[in-house]
This record gives structure tokens, C-alpha cells and sequence, in this order.
């Protein structure tokens, strides 16, 4: 029954992306709005087969995945380790939650310059960019899922004899995950945001590159499908980290929600 629900959904969701697109190039047909300004799919490929290359495109895709997984690598392991450190020991976190708070709306652009002053216009200013995105998700829900904790498991795992940490990393670390895991989701699409404005840092290459090359050469269909294109690419890997996460790792949580 869940995989014929599970089925109906994913029609259900392509059906009302075929009618998006659909009503998109109706828009563009009739001239509802100046297709120069808004063009319809098919203008967009047409637009895409006269400025790019499959070849170019996958090396942009490449280097922008290979930017954002170092990205959040970087910061959603801080972001954990951060969070599972200050949620077991509380004065911690109560000093950490402040300047947290205070650095968590920042958007990526604003930390283009400071990058640039501290790490140069290589690699290592984008990915730090990026490594911000994930950072603040990753440390928020796992310092969520350190303080909302059931009681009743910790006592559980300390009348078995399970002190310190022992008692962090057989017990508490993994109750927390499903927090974790919705963490990882949420830092992995920030890392993508993030990596729009990673790129505008000197960048040769990368879907960032691509949109803002696009704009200075007023191509308006690359610029719609280089957007779209990141999308795409952020639902699908997202999909795939439900599944390998949700439904694999933590399917004892999942089975109970469902």
C-alpha cells in the first residue's frame, strides 16, 4: 500500500510539472510576456543548443559537484560535531547558541570579500562559501536532536552500565540521527545556493559561471536553464540521499512516521 501511495505521488508531481511547463510555453507563444525576457522551453533549448556544448555543460556540472561536496563535507561535519558537542555539554552550547544565532542569517554573498581577503581567488574561497551553507543547518538540527532527546533512553543506556561516552556515541549520537539526516537534506540544498555565489569568485567554470556568463552575454535561455538545471540536479541527488538515508540507514524511524 505505502509503494502504490508512493507511486500515485510521483505521477501525481510529474503530471504537475508537465502542465507548469505546458502553461510556460502557452505564455511564450502567444506573446503573453516579451519571450526576449521570459522564453518558453523550447526557446530555452534552442537557446542552449546555440551557446553550449553537452561537453560544456557536464564540465560545469562536474566542477560545481565537486566544489559542493567538498563544501559540504567540510561544514556538515563541522556542523555535527559542533552540534553533538554542544548539545552533551550545556554550558557549551549555551555559549555557542548566541554567536550562531548571530552568524546563521548571514546571506553567502556577504562573506564574498572577507573570503577573499583571507583564502585568494582559488578553490578554497569558493568551497569555504559553501562549507558555510551546510555548516548551519548541519549544527542546528543535530543540536536540535541533542536537547529533545527522550530522558528515558539516556537512563536506559546508564543502567546498562554505559557512561560518558560510550553512553554519547552508543546512544544519544544514534537517537539524534533522524535529526541529523534532516540536517544532511538541508545543508545539502543550502550547499547548492551557496554554490551560485562561491562561483561568482574568479570562477572559469561551474553552473554559477555558467548563469552569470550567460547574463553578460544577455542569453536569457541559458540563464533560465542553467537555473533550472540546478534544481534538477539538487532534486535528484536529494533523492537519493532520502533513500540512502531515510529508508535504508534509518528505516526503523521512517516505518513509524509512515
Amino acid at each position: 500500500m505505502r509503494t502504490d501511495r508512493f507511486r500515485r505521488g510521483l505521477i501525481a508531481s510529474w503530471l504537475g510539472f508537465l502542465l507548469i511547463v505546458i502553461v510556460w510555453q502557452l505564455i511564450a507563444t502567444f506573446g503573453l510576456v516579451n519571450p526576449e525576457l521570459f522564453p518558453g522551453p523550447i526557446q530555452m533549448v534552442q537557446s542552449v543548443a546555440a551557446n553550449l556544448t553537452v561537453g560544456r555543460v557536464l564540465q560545469h556540472i562536474g566542477f560545481s559537484l565537486m566544489r559542493v561536496g567538498l563544501g559540504f563535507l567540510i561544514g556538515g561535519t563541522a556542523g555535527v560535531v559542533v552540534g553533538v558537542i554542544s548539545g552533551w555539554y550545556v554550558k557549551l552550547g549555551a555559549v555557542l547558541r548566541t554567536p550562531v544565532e548571530l552568524l546563521r542569517p548571514i546571506p553567502p554573498l556577504a562573506w564574498i570579500p572577507i573570503a577573499i581577503i583571507w583564502l585568494g581567488l582559488d578553490e578554497a574561497s569558493k568551497v569555504f562559501i559553501i562549507s558555510l551553507g551546510a555548516f548551519f543547518p548541519m549544527f542546528t538540527n543535530t543540536y536540535k536532536g541533542m536537547i529533545t532527546i527522550d530522558p528515558n533512553l539516556i537512563r536506559a543506556g546508564q543502567m546498562l552500565g554505559l557512561r560518558g561516552g560510550k553512553l554519547l556515541l552508543r546512544v544519544v549520537v544514534p537517537a539524534t540521527m533522524p535529526d541529523i539526516a534532516t540536517g544532511i537534506r538541508l545543508g545539502w540544498s543550502y550547499s547548492f545556493g551557496s554554490m551560485v555565489a562561491a562561483e561568482l569568485i574568479a570562477a572559469s567554470s561551474g553552473l554559477g559561471y555558467m548563469i552569470m556568463h550567460a547574463r553578460e552575454l544577455g542569453t536569457i535561455g541559458v540563464i533560465v536553464f542553467g537555473i533550472l538545471l540546478i534544481g534538477a540536479i539538487n532534486l535528484a541527488t536529494d533523492y537519493l540521499i532520502q533513500d540512502a538515508i531515510l529508508t535504508r540507514r534509518l528505516r526503523w524511524h521512517y516505518l513509524s512516521t509512515i
